[in-house]
């Protein structure tokens, strides 16, 4: 089982903007067609989840840290990470 930790400020903020929040979000992680695809930083190893919930596309970026997974954000999928997701599916 995934644990997982983000900053709460943070997920409310990405509810507004986005439409989701993260505790949401971890259903991306139960997609079992879900794909993780490095993503640029330069401060820590990120990379973005990309998977479907309730028929749509969605993106997280997260990390790991120690044995958790911390989610960063979380929002629709672009085009190309869809044809990504559906080319590996």
């Amino acid at each position: 089982m995934t644990d997982f930790e983000y900053d709460p400020r943070k997920s409310e903020s990405n509810k507004m903007k986005h439409g989701v929040d993260f505790e949401k979000a971890k259903a991306l992680w139960n997609d079992p067609k879900a794909i993780l695809v490095p993503a640029r930083s330069d401060d820590e190893i990120r990379y973005l989840v990309i998977g479907k919930m309730q028929g749509k596309h969605w993106t997280a970026v997260a990390t790991n840290r120690g044995a958790n997974v911390r989610i960063i954000s979380v929002r629709r999928s672009r085009q190309e990470e869809e044809a990504l997701y559906d080319e590996n599916n």
